[in-house]
């Protein structure tokens, strides 16, 4: 059974994996719950993207924040889904 530090670990290398060799910028926690059943871990991460009007802005203006909700099982330290978190 993973604990949550391990479920975060499973998360983070999974979507440093799906994105590489790009590196995720400013990635970091947001939240993590485990489900009703204790199935599964809810892990909320989140990275910087740029819009594709970058170019044409200074500042942070063009930048937003991504966030991911990955569903990791929490007995066999899989991730099950990834799906894009509305904040």
């Amino acid at each position: 059974m993973l604990d949550v530090k391990e479920a975060v670990k499973v998360a983070t290398e999974y979507i440093q994996g799906l994105y590489a060799p790009q590196p995720l910028p400013e990635l970091r926690l947001e939240e993590v719950e485990k489900s009703a059943d204790d199935k599964f871990w809810e892990v909320t991460l989140s990275f910087v993207v740029r819009e594709p009007t970058a170019y044409l802005s200074l500042g942070d203006a063009a930048r937003t924040r991504e966030y991911k909700l990955l569903k990791v099982d929490a007995e066999g330290g899989q991730v099950q889904s990834m799906k894009i978190r509305r904040v």
